[in-house]
């Protein structure tokens, strides 16, 4: 089923984005799945919900990491650096 238009994401728009947009927008997202969901839902629809807020909630995470590590020495391979240690998303 098509979503009205007033419950249509922006995000389609596919617009190139600074970090602090882009986490204003994640926010804003959040805010309006909370919201949703503070609505009670059916038991479907809150499934849905949830499933999405934790999909913004990892992108909100994963946007507060780092994009670039500059550190001296060797370079390290893509492998070896999957295999570093560090937040979950």
């Amino acid at each position: 089923m098509p979503l009205d238009p007033s419950e249509r994401s922006d995000w389609s728009e596919l617009d190139l984005l600074t970090v602090s947009e882009a986490t204003e927008r994640l926010d804003e997202e959040t805010a309006l799945v909370r919201r949703q969901m503070a609505e009670r839902p059916g038991p479907e629809a809150l499934a849905a919900l949830q499933h999405r807020l934790t999909l913004l909630d990892r992108a909100r995470a994963r946007s507060r990491k780092a994009t670039v590590a500059i550190t001296p020495g060797p370079v390290r391979t893509l492998a070896e650096i999957a295999q570093t240690p560090g937040p979950p998303d």
